[in-house]
């Protein structure tokens, strides 16, 4: 099993269903992509995966739902980035990229909370998913980032 519960996506490749969307709507968990480029990544989860009793459950506590994305998002984010918050769909845009694994760590455990039981399914990914996130130089010290 893979620890990720998110796939990995260019921002430039189409936006299209992949094995990764398959393999979440077929257990029922949170589907949590990301879309990156060589500096910024967009944290994104669209709740088309979730079983159909989860949308009452969003919708009632949509509120909390929102204050908890926004909390996420404020510690990953910086001045470039946007935040989306709807109860299909949340998006964490422009973010550094080096913060897009973690963000999407803790957007899909925060989404995981309103499954059935709480359950928390870890899923197996496709291969593309497997893949790290590029890295690019850091000025400072002459290394790369991650």
């Amino acid at each position: 099993m893979f620890d990720a519960p998110f796939d990995r996506v260019e921002a430039s490749a189409p936006f299209a269903d992949s094995d990764w969307f398959h393999a979440c709507r077929q257990t029922q968990t949170p589907y949590v992509v990301i879309r990156h480029t060589e500096q910024r990544a967009d944290v994104l989860w669209d709740f088309v995966t979730l079983p159909e009793c989860c949308d009452a459950v969003i919708r009632a506590h949509f509120e909390a739902l929102e204050q908890a994305a926004r909390a996420i998002f404020l510690r990953y984010a910086d001045a470039e980035s946007h935040l989306r918050v709807k109860p299909t769909l949340i998006g964490f845009d422009r973010l550094p990229i080096e913060q897009a694994e973690a963000a999407a760590d803790a957007l899909y455990a925060l989404v995981a909370t309103y499954l059935p039981g709480a359950r928390r399914t870890t899923v197996t990914p496709p291969p593309t998913a497997t893949r790290p996130l590029p890295t690019r130089p850091n000025p400072q010290t002459g290394q790369h980032a991650q």
